[in-house]
């Protein structure tokens, strides 16, 4: 995580497999699970690491549940097998099945490189299948993270513009105040690990 724009590049996949931090049970509807899930997966898209922030209406924003409920329909409710998603990459996976987030690191998979281009790793079968699952190296994809990259290089460090493209969105959740989980939350610590406790804290890094 950087503090300028020269330390803030924004695609960038996880280097390890993402390990999940919070757990909570029981909920009656999967939009119940949507704040923890944006505080999961740090307000981005885990496909296309498209971030809140670059599109800000709420229903830019889904709930995807990895293992489809046409295969597996006993996961409906499954916080562990929900991800955060953007409408276009939530749309695209649909039905199929991808690279499992938490269980492959996408950054040992997948590359974008300074031209906004996504490529695989060499002999990375799951980062060809995370591509052309997702159609990550569609024209649109590439057009938007050419304009992210440029934008990242000709705005003014510490500018109003920064923040809001590159730093965390303004409604963090508390989620102390969301609706208690029936079943209860397996991983409870996690709350104090929230971008919302963290930025309490003064923990909360400017940009990321």
């Amino acid at each position: 995580m950087g503090t300028s724009l020269s330390g803030c590049y924004p695609f960038v996949y996880p280097s390890q497999p993402h390990m999940r931090k919070h757990g909570p049970m029981g909920y009656p509807k999967y939009g119940l699970y949507r704040n923890w899930l944006r505080d999961e997966f740090t307000f981005t898209c885990v496909y296309c690491l498209r971030r809140e922030t670059w599109a800000t209406l709420k229903h830019d924003w889904e709930i995807d549940h990895f293992v489809p409920k046409s295969i597996h329909p006993d996961g409906a409710l499954d916080y562990d097998n929900l991800v955060y998603a953007c409408n276009t990459c939530n749309r695209s996976k649909a039905a199929y099945l991808a690279p499992d987030p938490c269980k492959v690191s996408y950054g040992g998979c997948v590359a974008v490189n300074d031209k906004g281009e996504i490529h695989p790793l060499e002999n990375s079968d799951d980062g060809v299948t995370l591509i052309e699952t997702l159609g990550l190296d569609a024209e649109d994809y590439i057009e938007l993270r050419q304009l992210l990259l440029g934008l990242r290089d000709d705005l003014t460090a510490g500018s109003e513009s920064h923040r809001r493209l590159f730093g965390y969105p303004k409604n963090l959740p508390d989620l102390s105040k969301e609706s208690t989980p029936p079943r209860g939350n397996k991983r409870p610590s996690g709350i104090g690990d929230s971008c919302y406790e963290r930025a309490k804290r003064g923990q909360l890094p400017k940009y990321y």
